[in-house]
């Protein structure tokens, strides 16, 4: 077999080994002040309307409150997309401490979005490979997210699932308690901090 192996030349090459990402483990402790440190990630979809095709959703939540803060559909997600939206969150609630982001993706690591981060006066954090519970936060929104809302429905267009999103992300900030804020939703506790903030709805 070996013989017949090397005569056909059925020997390949094989591809070089991806440099593997190293993070030191963070704890999961979640700050007590509002807007002191937001976290991230993408959660994947799927439009089913002529021409079915994959969508990614971005959320973003202040850790301190629960608050979702930003839950939006696109076709694609590229780093300028992302310092984009990321922009009109800091235009309201002001700059975080920190963004924890839910994984190591291309757009999360990205050179583009640490210039904007350092210009912005804020840290990124990064979770280690395959550890969503350094994150569990956000894993918990992106779970709520897609039980009470995109398993619900066959979304046919873009701009219906963003607009179902839109409804269930009210939902969630002022009407759903949060044992860890002492049976308050998000609003209650922002505004019994004298912080509430209001979001405008994305497009």
């Amino acid at each position: 077999m070996y013989r017949i192996w090397k005569r056909e030349g059925l020997n390949l090459r094989r591809p070089p080994k991806r440099k593997r990402i190293h993070r030191e483990y963070q704890a999961l402790l979640a700050p007590e002040g509002i807007n002191e440190g937001w976290a991230m990630d993408f959660v994947s979809d799927w439009v089913v309307g002529p021409g079915q095709k994959s969508v990614r959703v971005i959320n973003i939540m202040d850790e301190g409150s629960r608050r979702a803060l930003w839950t939006e559909a696109h076709t694609s997600i590229s780093a300028r997309k992302l310092i984009e939206v990321l922009d009109q969150v800091v235009e309201v609630r002001g700059r975080p401490g920190y963004i924890r982001s839910g994984d190591n993706g291309p757009e999360f690591i990205s050179t583009r979005l640490k210039q904007w981060a350092t210009n912005q006066s804020i840290a990124l954090r990064f979770i280690q490979p395959g550890k969503p519970t350094q994150n569990g936060l956000i894993e918990r929104l992106n779970q709520t997210l897609r039980v009470e809302c995109l398993d619900l429905t066959w979304f046919t267009t873009l701009e219906e699932l963003n607009e179902e999103m839109q409804h269930w992300s009210l939902t969630y900030n002022l009407d759903r308690p949060h044992a860890s804020l002492g049976h308050q939703t998000p609003a209650e506790h922002e505004l019994e901090h004298q912080k509430f903030y209001y979001l405008p709805v994305a497009a």
